[in-house]
């Protein structure tokens, strides 16, 4: 039988989280809270905002926050423009532990990646890309 792409995919996709999720874990974070700290990178966002850049319910983004928010990542913050609305914001240690999950991500690719040359990583990420894109998968990161 040969494997479909579906399920390559499927079972990569599955150990390549396993293995971040590893290198988060002595960092208290988790592999969905590296979405909120990439986007919250470029500034301040809303709630609403982030579960729908992510895809996910609101009631999602509000654990993930409150997650982050044990880890002093991330504060809360009134939006001058709508009071009644609340803003989302990076601290110093949540731009720390951004900083430090793209390094672990790149760690993983590495190692995921290692066993082909520097051309085949390229147009696998290329590829990737392009069916993500497709797919309507957000480019986050």
């Amino acid at each position: 039988m040969t494997l479909t792409a579906v399920f390559q995919l499927g079972k990569l996709g599955q150990v390549a989280t396993g293995r971040f999720a590893d290198r988060l874990a002595p960092h208290g974070l988790r592999p969905r809270h590296c979405a909120v700290l990439e986007l919250l990178a470029a500034g301040p966002k809303a709630q609403l905002e982030l579960a729908r850049a992510i895809g996910v319910t609101p009631s999602v983004v509000v654990d993930m926050l409150d997650e982050l928010e044990k880890l002093d990542a991330l504060r809360r913050v009134r939006d001058t423009a709508d009071r009644r609305r609340q803003l989302i914001e990076l601290t110093a240690e949540g731009q720390k532990l951004r900083r430090k999950a793209v390094l672990l991500a790149r760690e993983t690719d590495e190692e995921l990646l290692g066993s082909l040359t520097a051309e085949e990583a390229t147009a696998l990420r290329r590829a990737l890309t392009q069916v993500a894109s497709a797919s309507g998968i957000p480019a986050v990161g």
